[in-house]
């Protein structure tokens, strides 16, 4: 199962199970108005905040409002996805 984090507008915040379980850095999806792994963006969440993939879905001001969204909740974004990884072990 990959959750929804949250949704801002039309972009849609979202973890990838895969992710949780076999890597070692955070990371979260982005795409634009559904989760679809093989065309959303994919953000690091650590050691900082960098684009892992661009993806096919959002546009350059897109995936930057995105980067912005995603620094101003990071806290919140960190805590869920700790809580997602606990319940994947």
């Amino acid at each position: 199962m990959s959750p929804r984090v949250f949704k801002e507008g039309e972009l849609v915040f979202w973890f990838h199970s895969h992710d949780v379980l076999w890597e070692h850095r955070a990371s979260i999806h982005v795409g634009k108005g559904s989760q679809n792994d093989a065309n959303d963006a994919k953000i690091w969440l650590e050691p900082q905040i960098e684009i892992a993939r661009e993806g096919r879905t959002l546009s350059r001001t897109e995936l930057n409002q995105s980067l912005q969204i995603i620094k101003q909740n990071l806290g919140r974004i960190m805590e869920a996805w700790n809580a997602h990884k606990r319940k994947a072990h």
